[in-house]
C-alpha cells in the first residue's frame, strides 16, 4: 500500500479524512470524579453514512487502513459507523488537517 512520505500514513488512511464524521473524545475530569465503571466514553470516531452501502464502503476502507469497525447502528436519520481507539482519532484528524 502506497505511503504519503510527509505523514507515513498509508492511501486508505488519508482517505479516512475525506469521510464525513465526527471525533468523540473522554472527559478527563468526568474520568477522574467518576468511578471507573459509571463513566465509560473513550476514543472515538464516528463516520456518517445514508445508506447501508456507505457503510460497506466505509467499513472496508476501514479495514484497509488498518482497524477494526464496531457494528453500525442508527441516530436520528443517519447510519453510524464508530469506531474506536486512540489510535484511528489520531489519524483520521491527522488526514482530515493534510486535506489530501
Amino acid at each position: 500500500m502506497p505511503y504519503d512520505e510527509t505523514s507515513g500514513l498509508s492511501a486508505a488512511q488519508l482517505r479516512l479524512g475525506r469521510l464525513p464524521g465526527y471525533v468523540r473524545r473522554p472527559d478527563p475530569a468526568r474520568r477522574a470524579g467518576e468511578r471507573g465503571s459509571a463513566y465509560k466514553k473513550g476514543w472515538e470516531v464516528r463516520f456518517t453514512a445514508r445508506s447501508e452501502a456507505e457503510i460497506a464502503e466505509i467499513r472496508e476502507l476501514l479495514v484497509a487502513a488498518g482497524f477494526v469497525p464496531a457494528r453500525p447502528f442508527f441516530k436520528g436519520q443517519q447510519l453510524i459507523q464508530p469506531v474506536y481507539g486512540m489510535a484511528v482519532v489520531r489519524t483520521y484528524l491527522e488526514a482530515r488537517e493534510l486535506g489530501v
